[in-house]
């Protein structure tokens, strides 16, 4: 499942009254591009491939349905998020970033096997 979230706007009116020192002002929060991933014992993640542009605001979501273990008790993407999170049967693991450099990074345990990838263009 891929789900992205809309760009939202907020707009704060100049006010007439003296008191007031508010201009007119737009404020636009960039949209994030939210990617949710199942994770399960047997396929590990899936989908496990995604693409998204340099400077994009990215949610990778992973629900894991089973508890991992072994080598891939652990998901991380080394470069976008380092730390090692552990996967646990019905604990939904959220981890945002923003890529500042093209490439294509590793989705992994935290002993580095590649399970997916995300090409950053």
């Amino acid at each position: 499942m891929l789900t992205f979230s809309a760009p939202a706007a907020s707009f704060a009116a100049e006010q007439s009254s003296p008191g007031n020192v508010s201009k007119n002002v737009l404020t636009q929060q960039k949209s994030v591009k939210t990617f949710t991933v199942f994770y399960s014992n047997s396929k590990k993640i899936a989908p496990n491939t995604f693409t998204v542009n340099k400077g994009d605001k990215v949610r990778l979501e992973i629900n894991p349905l089973d508890t991992a273990s072994g080598c891939m008790n652990t998901i991380m993407v080394p470069g976008l998020w380092d730390k090692p999170e552990p996967i646990v049967k019905g604990k939904k693991i959220v981890m945002e970033f923003t890529p500042a450099r093209p490439g294509s990074y590793k989705i992994t345990c935290a002993m580095g096997v590649t399970s997916g990838f995300i090409n950053v263009k």
